[in-house]
């Protein structure tokens, strides 16, 4: 068998063997840029980075996921005080750009959390956050315990992941 490509509608739901992918866009200053829900029919896993804002869609879509990926980018302050130039850290900041930690705390608080056991904070940025004020901002939305989050680290990534 040779090599398929299949385009990527990222309205619609596809498979591959047993596994149903649904994309779904995000507003991010590249072409068509989407993500992903994973589901084997029992869990569903869902991926969220390089979003600028958060839409009713990606909340719509997220909600009721056994384990999350999310973009946890960077701290607002730290990226006003940062290193960066004006017009990169308006880019950062704005609405196709990337999500805050506020913002993704308050994505996490609009969603269907009731079957979630991962999750997982992703996409910190090495200057304008750091895993301690992700970390807070999840757990001041959440409720939860520190040490119930998992931060992916910029190149070791994490741990595998086990959803029983």
């Amino acid at each position: 068998a040779g090599l398929q490509i299949h385009n990527v509608n990222p309205q619609a739901a596809f498979s591959v063997g047993d596994l149903q992918i649904q994309p779904y866009p995000v507003p991010h200053d590249a072409r068509e840029p989407c993500h992903y829900v994973f589901s084997n029919g029992h869990c569903r896993v869902g991926t969220l980075s390089d979003a600028g804002s958060v839409t009713e869609s990606m909340c719509e879509t997220l909600s009721g996921c056994d384990a999350l990926t999310l973009e946890f980018n960077y701290d607002a302050e730290m990226l006003a005080n940062g290193p960066y130039p004006p017009p990169l850290r308006a880019r950062i900041a704005g609405p196709f750009g990337h999500l805050s930690n506020a913002q993704a705390a308050d994505l996490l608080k609009s969603l269907d959390r009731s079957r979630l056991k991962q999750l997982v904070l992703t996409h910190l940025s090495e200057k304008n956050n750091t895993p301690g004020h992700a970390r807070a901002a999840c757990v001041a939305a959440l409720g939860c315990e520190p040490s119930w989050l998992q931060v992916a680290h910029q190149e070791n990534g994490l741990a595998w992941r086990v959803l029983s």
